[in-house]
């Protein structure tokens, strides 16, 4: 989980993207609305956000509601057990269907919906409920009111980076939700490069299996390309239900460092 520096070449690119001020993935509220109703909807509480090491990184941005880190890493939040399952189930759809190269119009990716994947799903939704909402939920109160009733994940899916012939890397964007988080699915053995950057530190974090980066969405990042081997990691777009205003708020709070 050691922040990893950019070879002079990629910083440059990095640089020239940082100067965008939107380059956002994908903004369609309408649609989450639908795909909302696939994942957990319910009450959470901050319990399941007990007993994890978080580790916080720079800069401090400081919000309408107090000082917050907006990106931070949180271990062991899926077994390996768990996170080989959903490689597993994810894959043998893919040989019967293929990867997804068009789902999301700006930033796409090479990936599966969860909802297509039931197994994986359903343990999701359970994790979703006991672990995930409630850690970010905790970890974002200072920056997001209501972040520990109003959380909701509107889209969640399975991404395959594959140096040997697919899709290696995802350049510098903002997602166009409230946070976002990933986890990786494989361990970082399995290949060379990858993780995630982000143009306020100009590293890449790289994480282990099992473990979940999450980030307001307004970050400029991006996902380093890999070198060799394959990489698994599943994404998830949370947005802030009954705050509107307050979603809008943060994004641009973030967006504007």
């Amino acid at each position: 989980m050691v922040p990893e520096r950019h070879t002079p070449a990629q910083s440059r690119v990095a640089c020239s993207h940082r100067a965008s001020v939107l380059m956002v993935s994908e903004r369609h509220i309408q649609g989450y609305k639908e795909t909302m109703t696939n994942y957990y909807q319910s009450a959470y509480t901050g319990g399941g956000a007990e007993g994890f090491e978080i580790a916080c990184f720079v800069p401090t941005i400081t919000s309408e509601v107090g000082d917050f880190r907006p990106i931070q890493t949180v271990q062991g939040v899926l077994s390996r057990v768990e996170c080989q399952m959903i490689i597993d189930e994810a894959e043998a759809l893919a040989s019967v269907s293929g990867w997804s190269t068009k789902r999301h119009g700006s930033y796409p990716t090479t990936d599966l919906p969860l909802p297509s994947l039931p197994n994986s799903l359903a343990m999701f939704n359970a994790k979703l409920e006991q672990t995930i909402l409630p850690l970010m939920g905790a970890h974002f109160s200072q920056a997001i009111p209501g972040s520990m009733t109003s959380l909701r994940v509107a889209d969640a899916f399975v991404v395959k980076y594959n140096a040997a012939g697919g899709q290696t890397e995802l350049k510098p964007h903002r997602d166009g939700s409230v946070l976002s988080f990933n986890i990786a699915l494989n361990m970082a053995s399995e290949f060379e490069g990858g993780g995630t950057w982000f143009a306020s530190t100009d590293s890449s974090l790289r994480l282990e299996q099992g473990e979940m980066l999450m980030h307001a969405s307004g970050c400029l990042h991006a996902g380093s390309p890999i070198t060799s081997g394959t990489r698994f990691i599943l994404v998830g777009f949370v947005i802030l239900v009954d705050y509107q205003n307050v979603a809008m708020r943060f994004m641009k709070t973030v967006w504007d460092k």
